[in-house]
């Protein structure tokens, strides 16, 4: 999410300032590869990128066919095919026996909407939408390369899609692709390619859900939450840190949170907003402050919440609140995590924080957080392209 932010920020200053740039989008993989569908890197007109597709592989020679891109404008599909042990030493040196396909667009366009800005709204104003790219046709059908749908959070669709046919099925897609991103819980929601058959032609269609960063509470600004707020920043999450103590809510301390706020002792700040891809940990160090977070945070809807301490202070924390008629259900005791983190063996502030994220990523994903080396199958999980 944080390269996205970047290339999506650097577009906002570009296009503000009326200069060209070309976008890379990952449009279609298989096999072993180091970026999914969506990721995408951006070339400015002195070949200066932002971004990375391939961590390094690729970015050279996608810079290069950017600048017949900046000439002509138009759209160029590149294919890259690391399937053959020589390509190690003749061709792009992927080693990844995978294939990739890039499309490359200049932008602005002279469209009836600016894709990129949609993109920013989402990834860094807190909507969500899908976002639709054609990157291949054949045959008689009058859609091409560069041609897009989007659709918002309201249902409201906006395109350039110059095929009717093709526009129904794409805001088909992506009418059943936003109906469900409430559901999900991914920190990044995966692009994936489709191919359709139409009554003129074909064309490929990359089909991108598109959510918000992450929501992630940080409750206590201890010394100790420093560095969990920066590291949580960098994941391009929006950072919020909350406590009931005046010396230590002060937003110069936390220069990467999107807010903090002083809150009153015994109670949550008001107006928060959880979803169930929020993430929340409780760490006041004031074992009674931190009996009422967890009292009203055990029915906000969470997908992680942790409690910093030790496993006993925690249970003596529930068994409190069962005095109170308070005890979580089973779904609540499933994304309650205390001690919080991997178990690393961290020790300093910046190795908690550490291991606290890793455990939070793995939550959301649905990992278990041990080894890619004993780990069975793909390292990712992502869709594969397939006919309709």
């Amino acid at each position: 999410m944080k390269d996205l932010q970047t290339i999506l920020r650097r577009a906002r200053e570009l296009d503000e300032a009326g200069e060209p740039y070309v976008l890379a989008t990952v449009v279609q993989t298989s096999g072993s590869v180091y970026r999914g569908p969506g990721t995408r890197m951006l070339i400015e007109a002195d070949l200066q990128s932002l971004g990375t597709i391939s961590g390094g592989c690729l970015e050279g020679d996608v810079r290069e066919n950017a600048q017949a891109v900046f000439a002509d404008g138009q759209p160029r599909l590149l294919h890259y095919d690391a399937t053959s042990e020589d390509d190690i030493l003749w061709g792009t040196g992927l080693g990844c026996s995978g294939t990739v396909d890039v499309l490359l667009e200049r932008l602005p366009q002279d469209a009836p909407f600016h894709y990129p800005a949609f993109l920013h709204g989402c990834a860094l104003e807190n909507r969500h939408g899908v976002l639709v790219t054609v990157f291949a046709t054949e045959g008689e059908t009058n859609a091409a390369p560069g041609q897009h749908l989007i659709l918002d959070e309201r249902e409201d669709a906006r395109d350039d899609i110059a095929d009717l046919e093709l526009r129904e099925i794409a805001l088909n897609a992506a009418s059943g692709v936003l109906a469900t991103l409430d559901d999900t819980r991914l920190p990044i929601a995966l692009g994936y390619t489709r191919h359709y058959e139409l009554t003129h032609g074909k064309a490929a269609l990359l089909i991108e859900p598109l959510m918000p960063p992450i929501a992630f509470y940080l409750f206590g600004a201890g010394y100790d939450a420093v560095p969990l707020a920066q590291l949580a920043s960098e994941l391009g999450w929006r950072v919020t840190v909350a406590d009931h103590r005046p010396s230590y809510a002060r937003a110069e301390r936390f220069p990467w949170a999107r807010q903090v706020l002083l809150a009153q002792p015994g109670h949550l700040p008001e107006d928060l907003q959880f979803d169930n891809r929020s993430c929340a940990v409780i760490m006041s160090h004031n074992y009674l402050q931190d009996q009422a977070l967890l009292r009203d945070l055990l029915g906000a809807p969470l997908a992680y919440l942790g409690v910093l301490g030790p496993h006993q202070r925690t249970q003596r924390l529930l068994s409190d609140l069962q005095k109170e008629d308070i005890e979580p259900s089973d779904e609540q005791t499933a994304r309650l995590f205390s001690p919080v983190g991997l178990d690393i063996g961290a020790e300093t502030a910046e190795e908690i924080a550490l291991s606290i994220l890793g455990e939070i990523q793995a939550a959301l994903t649905g990992r278990q957080g041990g080894s890619l080396r004993d780990h069975p199958g793909p390292i990712h999980d992502r869709p594969t392209a397939s006919s309709a």
